[in-house]
């Protein structure tokens, strides 16, 4: 995300959303309690592809959801998926003003 900047818009934020769910999906392991968060970043992996809403809505509803399914289903995540899930919520932070 060296590159993205707070102005950047919705294809940038798009593109790395999508890069970055990439290697969470790679990343999570083959246990079972992690299908719904596959199937999670599956989703809305589609959904940003399919450019049918706006990128910063798209973002904004995953933020949400995905706090729920790591709640609902009590998941831990490593360091570096944190991270990357840190990387990929930050891309939904637009600053409106002048």
């Amino acid at each position: 995300m060296a590159g993205l900047r707070w102005f950047s818009g919705g294809k940038e934020r798009k593109n790395e959303a999508v890069i970055i769910i990439d290697e969470l999906l790679v990343s999570l392991s083959e246990d079972s309690k992690y299908i719904p968060l596959k199937e999670f970043f599956l989703f809305y992996r589609k959904e940003l592809e399919s450019s049918g809403t706006s990128t910063p809505l798209v973002l904004s509803r995953m933020n949400v959801e995905l706090s729920n399914i790591l709640i609902e289903n009590k998941l831990q995540l490593s360091d570096k998926q944190s991270e990357q899930l840190k990387r990929l919520r930050s891309l939904s932070n637009i600053r409106y003003g002048y």
